[in-house]
């Protein structure tokens, strides 16, 4: 059994082809396939159930393929630990971030990081806040910066950033504009802009809405807050944001909402033990988005 081995298998899994895996790690998908089924025979079972589609992990494969990601994970951290020893940070941080965050602060810390730690490579990946977890969580990223209403994933260790709140956002010449909040019940009466299902305004914006018995419609489902903003500028509707020194600034108008549960979080989630690699990623993302 070789690493390799195991770090095809994994790609195999995770792009749910071999000629997807064998692309992302510029091989030959012949030699993918032939390391896999070296692996299989050795290990004396079948780690893939392969369709003309697609190829998912068997029963035997659900049970080992965590245990291999195991694996890996740990003989990361010895190369951190021998880096470190040495007094060079080498490795690869893979950080997920929730589309379309500007904050200057995360930016910051990005650049921070790559200027302090030639060695070490950063692979950004923008998308849902729910997908980013589920992504922390099984180990395809250390380190993410995600929103959520209430707790994120019960796997996963975090820490807030920013405490939000889910706010209704017109233009300045609607006539909610001059109004110094609104109940959570007169969105029923407006087409309501809101980000997709998986991010954290939509989730923050559900749950505040079901704490209050009330449907959750939404008109115009859209993927980042700036194409919201951008429609409620139009006049397409009111848009349900969450609202914080993150966001970025426009001419809109930001009504409260009257709700003891119109609150959202925006922080850090990471796995436990962190490889020393993803560790100084999480202490400057901590220290800049703190500042």
């Amino acid at each position: 059994m070789e690493i390799h081995q195991l770090r095809y298998a994994l790609a195999v899994a995770h792009d749910g082809t071999f000629t997807a895996a064998a692309r992302r790690l510029h091989v030959a998908q012949s030699g993918v396939s032939a390391q896999v089924a070296r692996l299989e025979r050795e290990l004396g079972t079948t780690l893939f159930e392969r369709g003309s589609r697609a190829v998912v992990p068997s029963a035997a494969g659900r049970v080992l393929l965590p245990r291999m990601r195991a694996v890996l994970e740990a003989l990361d951290r010895v190369e951190d630990a021998a880096a470190e020893l040495s007094g060079l940070l080498t490795g690869t941080v893979h950080l997920g971030a929730v589309a379309g965050l500007g904050w200057a602060p995360f930016l910051d810390a990005l650049e921070e990081v790559r200027e302090r730690y030639a060695g070490l490579d950063i692979f950004l990946r923008e998308g849902l806040a729910a997908d980013l977890q589920a992504a922390v969580a099984d180990g395809r990223l250390d380190v993410a910066v995600v929103s959520w209403a209430r707790e994120p994933l019960a796997s996963l260790q975090s820490w807030v950033a920013v405490t939000e709140r889910v706010a209704a956002v017109v233009p300045q010449d609607h006539e909610w504009a001059t109004r110094r909040s609104i109940r959570p019940r007169d969105l029923l009466d407006v087409k309501v802009i809101c980000t997709s299902h998986g991010t954290g305004m939509r989730a923050a914006y559900e749950t505040m809405m079901a704490a209050e018995r009330l449907a959750a419609p939404v008109a115009l489902d859209v993927t980042l807050p700036s194409t919201a903003r951008a429609l409620v500028a139009r006049g397409l509707g009111v848009g349900v944001l969450t609202t914080s020194h993150a966001d970025l600034p426009d001419d809109l108008t930001r009504v409260e909402i009257r709700s003891h549960h119109a609150t959202s979080y925006l922080g850090v989630v990471w796995r436990g033990s962190p490889s020393a690699a993803a560790t100084v990623m999480l202490e400057t993302l901590r220290r800049r988005l703190a500042a």
